[in-house]
């Protein structure tokens, strides 16, 4: 694209972003581009809208950005926007203070997602391939009644009380614990199970068996674990005063297995994903853009964080502050598992 049609472009956009009306060329040239004529103007936007980068909503209107638009945008126009302090400050303290607990971490995510953005925010709890084992204790109840408490990589934390075949004391329990995690601390299900199928009946083999128990419910639940926030701000957006329009993105944020699937989809092995309008597959939500990164404390393990809004929105500073949060995140993450 040409210098001018590139410059105007990305002027339509921001002021569209920022008003919700339609840009005309008498703006243009106050604002932005006192050195043209509103003729130059008018003749460049009509260019771009042949070129299937604008549209004309009424015969004498302004233009607005098209999806297709809005694409050449963020792919090249887009400059990621610095966080203010402030904002950098609120996102640093509310995520610092976060809980430990798996469910409560991911409700603050979206929370601060949603207030920094001014969108509906959807994160997904941080999950690997596979559960690993961190650590464990086994603490004697009654003679034969122990609590077993699990960490998995992430300090997420399970608790489950067994019922052993025998009584056994503490002293024998502590020294089960760290042979178990001498042999099988980092290993996923498989190196469990295998490490199982070498043991006779015993005590090892029935805590074994309970771990196992323990990470196949995590790992089914780790994966349908999504937390949305601030519908409330898809309110103050005119795109969303249509009720049926509303309720279709609340019918998709309501259904956690499938917004779960949606968004690995979405995201695939992308660390920053922005799925604008008609490029969405999911017919509820192809008027909105769908902007998501991911965070957590590895490679292995990993979440996504992101936003639902409508398609005029502030590109940069959302990348940008999407950014900051999945940083917070991460770092804290890489804190409750050290």
């Amino acid at each position: 694209m040409e210098p001018r049609k590139r410059a105007i472009l990305k002027a339509v956009v921001h002021e569209f972003t920022e008003s919700a009306i339609p840009v005309g060329s008498q703006v243009l040239a106050s604002r932005y581009f006192l050195n043209l004529s509103s003729a130059t103007i008018r003749n460049e936007l009509s260019n771009l809208g042949d070129l299937g980068y604008l549209i004309q909503p009424h015969t004498s209107s302004g233009r607005i950005p098209t999806d297709q638009g809005y694409r050449y945008f963020v792919d090249f126009l887009m400059e990621s926007a610095s966080v203010s302090s402030q904002v950098a400050e609120y996102i640093t303290e509310q995520i610092r203070t976060a809980p430990a607990d798996g469910q409560a971490f991911v409700e603050r995510v979206a929370m601060v997602v949603a207030t920094v953005t001014q969108n509906a925010s959807v994160v997904t709890a941080p999950h690997g391939s596979r559960a690993r084992l961190k650590h464990l204790d086994l603490v004697s109840l009654e003679p034969q009644a122990v609590l077993l408490i699990l960490l998995m990589e992430g300090n997420l934390l399970r608790q489950q009380v067994l019922e052993f075949s025998q009584a056994i004391g503490q002293g024998a329990l502590t020294e089960l614990a760290h042979r178990i995690l001498a042999d099988l601390s980092g290993r996923d299900r498989d190196g469990i199970a295998k490490r199982v199928t070498e043991l006779s009946a015993g005590p090892e083999r029935e805590v074994l068996e309970r771990i196992l128990d323990l990470l196949d419910k995590f790992e089914q639940g780790a994966e349908t674990l999504v937390v949305h926030d601030g519908v409330r701000n898809l309110l103050k957006q005119p795109e969303f005063s249509d009720a049926n329009r509303l309720q279709e993105v609340l019918e998709i944020l309501e259904e956690s297995r499938h917004l779960s699937a949606l968004l690995r989809e979405l995201i695939g092995e992308s660390d920053l994903q922005v799925v604008i309008g008609s490029e969405n597959g999911t017919e509820q939500l192809r008027s909105c853009t769908v902007a998501l990164t991911t965070y957590g404390p590895s490679g292995r393990l990993k979440g996504t964080l992101g936003v639902v809004g409508p398609t005029r929105m502030q590109y940069g500073q959302i990348v940008g502050r999407l950014g900051a949060v999945a940083r917070a995140a991460s770092e804290r993450m890489a804190e409750m598992s050290a």
